[in-house]
């Protein structure tokens, strides 16, 4: 019982550095913060587990095992009730960092407490393995929760697992401690910067493909935890099926093919969750083959068990802490660049889109109006803001596929974030330093468990070549419309509709490309809206600009034959010594 209950534990203070990853989109609205802001709620964690875990290593001799265990289990009790129940971002950050310093004093104990129960060898893999479940099963148990309940719900339901495992330790006599040996620590230096790398490059699979699938693809928590579980099945299922192929090689291999998920999620062709699911399984089976041979090379059998393992738990958490300070912030900036493209596109579409102008302008601040309602964090849900019943089915469809564009381009936003997760993934190869061995000493080679390895590495390269064959390579690029280039029937049709349209988009086309800028940032910066062009509207630039547009109309009447020659001739000839006030006063812009 003892044994279990610590194990549970172990898995448990793993699994909060991830478990609130799916509550974040929620937590991200309510407390109106930024991406950077609500990624602190992870960094937070991981920061204090990460100090009071190297604080631990240089006092740890001083301090008995049971009670260290048992005071971090209430510390962490306590602070997931100060999480549950804070009503300020800042109270939340707090709390974290009260549940960070309580997971790094009981997992600092559990490891020796373990080795007591059941050994030093198989307390070692137990609380390894509870580690690594926890971390990859987080963020499925948190989306589950937040889905069935609230977001406060994951911190609040640990209260009472925390406190039932208090009152078992309590209860329950403990064997001899073995004296830790008074040598230093052995756990080779490139194991334990491998396990920094390692949780880095995770972070993209767990804090980017969460606000992927909740916050640009709208997919419930539950739904997003489902995916999520392609992670943890991964991990576990590589893990077993590679543990007798060389170490060395495992790590090289296990790191490729958490390279290539990251890459394989980078480039998602759509918003698909079959394509994100078998991303994320290759990000867990490289993260379980990598895993499990860095946890014998960092805590070696002949090392201390409390030095090193505490070593470990930092390092995995400023693995997490690493990942999150470079990601966090490239992922806002490409939003923010991604947002204004996101608005250059519904734009673009909604110009493009064949309906009569007068629903058109109706569906355009019905867009607008949806931009402005949405709650902060939420990407808007322009498919719902249409009214069927009293809108034409081929409105819908245009709102639907501006929607669709819109989160093509946000999905594209997340490339460099991914990317970047990828890089710093990759330096996890240098841990084959740390597990090489003389050739005698390797494990008799097995076709079984080194096929399955090259499966694992062969099968991100594959996703990623039928990705871009489904189109990732263009996936959320729009092409904006060259208004020099445009042609003279710039919108099809028959009827006065249609001649209204065509007309206003040649004079939209002159204005434009008078101006050298694209026609739909050229109508956002007529609209008044900052950020997509600089244009100063002085008298100069307004009256070249207006004649520019009047002379395109014109030309491209002329050529389709709506007005004679001699009738343009005359207006233009009419237009060129009138004044600007009556030019604006004759198309209605006075």
């Amino acid at each position: 019982m003892p044994a279990a209950t610590l194990t549970g534990v172990v898995a448990l203070a793993f699994a909060d550095a991830s478990i609130v990853a799916l509550a974040l989109p929620a937590i991200y609205a309510r407390f109106d913060t930024t991406i950077v802001g609500v990624s602190w709620v992870l960094t937070g964690y991981a920061v204090a587990v990460t100090a009071a875990a190297v604080a631990l290593v240089i006092v740890r001799r001083w301090l008995p095992t049971r009670p260290l265990t048992m005071a971090g289990l209430a510390l962490f009790a306590a602070g997931s009730a100060w999480c549950g129940l804070t009503g300020s971002l800042g109270g939340l950050f707090a709390g974290r960092v009260v549940q960070g310093i309580g997971a790094a004093a009981l997992l600092s104990g559990a490891l020796e407490l373990l080795s007591a129960h059941v050994g030093r060898d198989r307390g070692r893999r137990l609380w390894s393995g509870a580690a690594t479940a926890g971390l990859a099963v987080g963020p499925a148990l948190g989306g589950a929760l937040t889905e069935a309940f609230d977001w406060r719900v994951i911190f609040l339901a640990q209260v009472p697992v925390a406190l039932l495992a208090l009152g078992v330790l309590a209860l329950s006599p403990t064997p001899a401690l073995e004296p830790e040996p008074d040598v230093p620590a052995t756990n080779p230096l490139w194991a334990t910067a491998g396990y920094v790398t390692l949780f880095a490059g995770l972070v993209g699979a767990l804090f980017l493909g969460v606000l992927l699938l909740v916050e640009i693809w709208r997919f419930s928590p539950l739904a997003a935890a489902f995916v999520m579980m392609a992670l943890p099945a991964g991990t576990i299922i590589a893990s077993r099926l590679t543990a007798s192929a060389g170490p060395a090689v495992r790590v090289v291999g296990g790191t490729l093919a958490l390279c290539t998920g990251l890459l394989g999620l980078a480039f998602l062709p759509a918003a698909g969750l079959a394509w994100a699911a078998v991303a994320l399984f290759l990000c867990g089976a490289g993260f379980g083959v990598v895993a499990r041979v860095l946890s014998a090379a960092a805590v070696p059998a002949s090392a201390p068990i409390v030095r090193s393992g505490g070593s470990v738990v930092a390092a995995k958490h400023a693995g997490l802490v690493l990942g999150l300070v470079v990601i966090a912030p490239l992922l806002a900036g490409s939003l923010t660049d991604g947002a204004q493209q996101a608005v250059v596109t519904g734009t673009g579409v909604l110009l493009d889109a064949r309906m009569p102008v007068q629903e058109k302008l109706r569906l355009a601040l019905s867009v607008r109006d949806t931009f402005v309602g949405a709650p902060r964090g939420a990407v808007p849900d322009l498919a719902a803001a249409v009214d069927t019943t009293d809108r034409a089915e081929a409105t819908t469809a245009v709102v639907e596929e501006v929607d669709h564009r819109l989160s093509a381009v946000l999905t594209r936003a997340f490339r460099p974030a991914f990317l970047a997760a990828a890089a710093l993934a990759l330096l996890t190869v240098l841990a084959a330093f740390a597990v090489r061995r003389p050739s005698m000493a390797y494990p008799r080679w097995r076709a079984g468990p080194t096929a399955v390895l090259a499966v694992l590495v062969l099968a991100g390269p594959a996703l990623v070549a039928a990705e871009v064959a489904a189109g990732a390579r263009d996936h959320g690029r729009y092409q904006e419309t060259d208004p020099c280039a445009a042609p003279p029937d710039p919108y099809p049709g028959d009827g006065v509709d249609a001649l209204v349209q065509r007309v206003a988009y040649s004079a939209l086309h002159g204005a434009a490309c008078e101006l050298g800028m694209s026609r739909e940032r050229f109508l956002l910066a007529l609209a008044g809206q900052p950020g997509f062009a600089d244009v100063d509207w002085d008298p100069p630039t307004v009256d070249r600009t207006v004649r520019a547009a009047v002379n395109k109309a014109l030309d491209d009447a002329e050529q389709r034959g709506d007005v004679p020659a001699w009738t343009v001739s005359l207006v233009r000839a009419a237009v060129r010594s009138m004044p600007l006030e009556e030019i604006l006063r004759i198309v209605g812009l006075r």
